[in-house]
């Protein structure tokens, strides 16, 4: 069976199925581990958009990390304050 709607009505449903997309993603984003002061190696990338081989590059550059046992965290303040005075 197939089912014919008219234009408007498909520009309707895209623009409503749009809105919901958009609204899920900026829910998980709200509500993902990101907003933990305290970030693991994935989220920092994450959080700087940026590669997990920049990571350690920055890391290596003086990127201040905390280190518990073999576990590599990153505090999202530390992080910004050494961005911003790396200009």
């Amino acid at each position: 069976m197939q089912v014919i709607l008219p234009d408007e009505q498909v520009q309707q449903i895209q623009h409503l199925l749009a809105e919901l997309i958009e609204k899920e993603i900026e829910k998980k984003l709200h509500h993902s581990s990101l907003e933990s002061p305290f970030l693991n190696k994935q989220q920092a990338c994450h959080y700087l958009g940026i590669s997990n081989n920049t990571l350690d590059s920055w890391i290596k550059k003086g990127l201040p990390t905390i280190k518990i046992g073999k576990t590599i965290r990153f505090n999202k303040e530390a992080i910004n304050s050494w961005l911003y005075s790396q200009n």
